[in-house]
């Protein structure tokens, strides 16, 4: 008897996918767009307190090398990246890859550069408050940069680097 109780409801599922109807696509998509909009005030203020937390696990560091301190701070940063992207602040999210991928750098060397993550938190925070400018030269000069900066150590990691 329970088979049959599972049945009906998957029967009438079935049949609701069937059948026409819903929104024209064109609502359906001006809704999204209103809801995503929606959204994005909340994303920022999450972002900002992501924001806040790195820089107070930075600071942490004293400059020095600190595995903990180094994972809260990967961590930090891995955790709110696709966030920015959902809310049409797709710089941010390239802005935090380049901060998780500099963070792990350092972490497989066992090193410490306050003046890299101290740039990339600053670039976090310019992306943050021009609400990522929206591809805007400025922004991909940004991003550019973030990227070289995060690459010196991802070079310096390569065992070609270290016999050399």
């Amino acid at each position: 008897m329970s088979s049959v109780k599972i049945h009906v409801p998957v029967v009438r599922l079935a049949k609701l996918l069937r059948t026409p109807g819903g929104l024209p696509v064109a609502d359906a998509v001006k809704r999204a767009g209103a809801g995503l909009a929606s959204l994005r005030a909340e994303c920022l203020d999450e972002l900002r307190v992501t924001l806040d937390q790195a820089e107070l696990c930075a600071n942490r560091a004293n400059g020095e090398y600190d595995p903990k301190v180094a994972d809260e701070l990967y961590a930090i940063a891995s955790a709110a990246i696709g966030v920015p992207t959902a809310c049409d602040l797709a710089p941010i999210d390239t802005a935090l890859v380049s901060l998780a991928d500099l963070v792990d750098y350092l972490k497989s060397q066992e090193k410490w550069d306050p003046n890299a993550v101290a740039v990339h938190l600053r670039a976090f925070r310019l992306l943050l408050h021009t609400e990522a400018g929206k591809d805007s030269n400025g922004t991909k000069a940004i991003l550019e940069g973030l990227r070289r900066v995060s690459q010196r150590y991802a070079r310096s990691d390569t065992p070609s680097a270290a016999a050399g």
